[in-house]
């Protein structure tokens, strides 16, 4: 069985970010339900890590970790 969705691709905007492991996310913009600093210590060193935790509202797994800070997810966001 197909199921057919229609959407109004004049509406969708989309940015490419980076996941903490190095792989590329490409998230719609009117689907980010959150985004806000974070960061985790390591095991192999005592420092913290530091990443930005973007959610999207179709998901509810808390989000993705990628390295691009706020202020860079903002100027992506504004470009559009």
């Amino acid at each position: 069985m197909t199921y057919l969705c229609k959407t109004n691709k004049e509406n969708m905007k989309f940015i490419k970010l980076t996941s903490i492991e190095g792989g590329v996310i490409v998230v719609n913009v009117e689907h980010i339900g959150h985004f806000y600093p974070s960061k985790v210590a390591t095991i192999s060193s005592p420092k913290y890590k530091e990443f930005t935790k973007v959610g999207v509202t179709t998901h509810n797994n808390g989000g993705f970790s990628v390295t691009e800070t706020v202020d860079e997810i903002m100027k992506l966001i504004n470009k559009m």
